[in-house]
């Protein structure tokens, strides 16, 4: 570390102060909230709440996690910390191919003395230490809820092993009846630590981090990576990770250790915590200095060499462009509704110095002027790949991949209900309505609103889209059709995708799955003991088309 030296003056504006007293005071925030966590986490006594015999949503057997602990944790933490690192010294690395305004970082200690510090350090502590705190907040939220609410997880009676047998109880009072925690019933199980997680469902402690851990680093790739050249595959890595998040958070359904509602409000909470610490707390776009640095090129003067004074007014800087906070796309997409004019005869004076002369450019001269917007080739390609793996992926796990065989209670009345006959609603209609129709809409509205410019002409906008040497250019429409499209398109395969991986993670039964499933149409003709859990089983004609239909009348899981 460089030698101690006196502080600099505050008035340049490219050098700025960190004071020691700032790390001093997040280390004391972020130990008190560890401490918090752990004290609730191990000796907190959680709610007794007592139960009903007739609850069948806490009869489930125990099952062994399929995500352990310890593995969420790693995933929640290890992989947006080792991202966002990745990301800032790769960023770091780029940028050192370009002039830039250097600007000064100063660490000041006691009485002046001050240590210069490089300004991807204090980028990797402020992103480090604001994720910190935020993930600490989530468990401080999460345990403090878990022991006020005591909500009985749905393998409560299994670990619990009341004292009072439910199944010995005949009178239908007695079977409604409130049974309280050490008047009408105990715990046989000597193992307290599992009574006490038994207790604590509301919400999900997996989820809840992780949908916190993957939420902030989903906004973290949003305002930071380049978008120019990625298209649709930077956005796919967002979607892996939302995906990876969301099978967490299905397989402590399919495990029994959460009801459904923990695991939505855990990922509600999760999702709105990382929101709230990324926006108001690390407040990206207002930090002082800026987490970019300042790129001073020959491009962000107007004086190019051009002497159209025309295309001057169009110069924007390529690599501001590249990290200008939201993606090309979208700025290629409004371009035409800015550039439309009002055709009033008010004239505006722009004064444009070339060769020592004034020039003076109508605004309606300005407006016609076309403007011409590059593409990627390397965009097309992943776009294109992006697509072809959600589509692959989800045609994967809809027609490959079995779901989780759940098992179920003999007596559950719910899935009694008859075999349908056939769809109201069939699946040719889902697709028309859910895709057909809004292509109708876009293409409708994307020809009003070219014939509208057209009428006000205003500026035509050009793609040009460079292959080697040659220089494509794609009308404004076309290019337009092909952003919202295939956004459309590639959003629609990302929620199918959702939607099967939580139907194969979960394997929830249907309405009508034990009439399609064993031909029984009561359970007294199907059950022998009204509380059996039937964990192995085999449907009658599992291996015929009708059964294994993933989307047909019969599907029953």
């Amino acid at each position: 570390m460089p030698e101690p030296s006196e502080s600099k003056s505050a008035n340049d504006q490219n050098h700025h102060i960190e004071t020691i007293w700032r790390i001093v005071i997040d280390a004391i925030s972020l130990i008190i909230l560890l401490v918090v966590s752990i004290i609730s986490n191990t000796t907190a006594i959680p709610f007794t709440r007592g139960f009903f015999c007739s609850d069948a949503t806490i009869k489930y057997p125990y099952k062994d996690n399929t995500i352990p602990a310890y593995a969420a944790v790693i995933l929640s933490v290890g992989v947006p910390i080792i991202w966002i690192w990745t990301t800032e010294l790769c960023k770091l690395c780029y940028f050192k191919r370009y002039p830039k305004t250097r600007f000064e970082i100063r660490l000041l200690f006691w009485r002046h003395k001050s240590y210069q510090i490089a300004p991807i350090v204090r980028n990797l502590y402020i992103l480090t230490v604001i994720f910190g705190y935020g993930y600490l907040a989530t468990w401080v939220l999460l345990e403090v809820t878990k022991n006020f609410i005591g909500e009985l997880r749905p393998h409560f009676l299994a670990v619990c092993q009341p004292s009072i047998d439910c199944t010995s109880i005949t009178l239908l009072n007695q079977y409604n009846s409130y049974l309280q925690y050490g008047t009408n019933y105990t715990c046989l199980n000597s193992d307290t630590t599992s009574v006490r997680e038994a207790r604590r469902s509301f919400f999900s402690g997996h989820t809840a981090p992780l949908f916190f851990g993957f939420g902030y680093l989903i906004m973290y790739i949003h305002v930071s990576w380049s978008w120019r050249h990625l298209g649709i595959l930077g956005h796919l890595f967002q979607v892996g990770l939302l995906i990876l998040a969301c099978y967490v958070g299905y397989t402590r359904i399919s495990d029994f250790h959460h009801h459904w509602h923990d695991v939505f409000f855990g990922a509600v909470v999760g999702s709105l915590i990382a929101f709230v610490t990324f926006k108001f707390i690390l407040n990206w776009r207002r930090q002082d200095p800026q987490f970019l640095p300042t790129i001073t090129t020959s491009t962000d003067s107007c004086a190019t060499s051009s002497n159209d004074p025309l295309e001057n007014m169009n110069t924007y800087p390529v690599h501001l462009q590249e990290y200008d906070g939201q993606s090309t796309e979208v700025g290629l997409f409004h371009s035409s509704n800015v550039a439309v004019r009002s055709n009033k005869t008010r004239m505006i004076r722009a004064t444009v110095k070339q060769e020592g002369s004034n020039v003076t450019i109508s605004e309606d001269t300005r407006s016609r002027q076309k403007i011409l917007k590059p593409i990627s080739l390397l965009k097309l390609v992943f776009d294109g790949l992006s697509l072809a793996i959600v589509l692959l992926t989800w045609l994967l796990l809809k027609y490959l991949v079995k779901p989780v065989r759940r098992a179920f209670l003999c007596s559950d009345l719910s899935l009694y209900h008859a075999e349908p006959q056939k769809k109201v609603f069939p699946t040719w209609l889902l697709v028309l309505c859910a895709i057909g129709i809004p292509l109708v809409i876009i293409l409708l509205s994307e020809c009003v609103r070219w014939y509208y410019l057209f009428r006000q002409k205003s500026a035509k906008v050009a793609y040009e889209l460079q292959i080697r040497s040659k220089i494509y250019r794609i009308p404004e429409w076309v290019g337009n059709l092909y952003i919202i499209i295939g956004v459309f398109i590639f959003a629609n395969c990302v929620t199918a995708f959702l939607t099967n991986i939580g139907k194969v993670t979960v394997g929830r039964l249907r309405p009508h799955f034990i009439p399609s499933c064993f031909h029984k149409y009561s359970y007294h003709d199907f059950c022998n003991n009204s509380n059996e859990w039937i964990i192995n089983y085999e449907c009658l004609g599992e291996s015929s088309d009708i059964i294994k239909q993933k989307d047909g009348a019969y599907d029953i899981r």
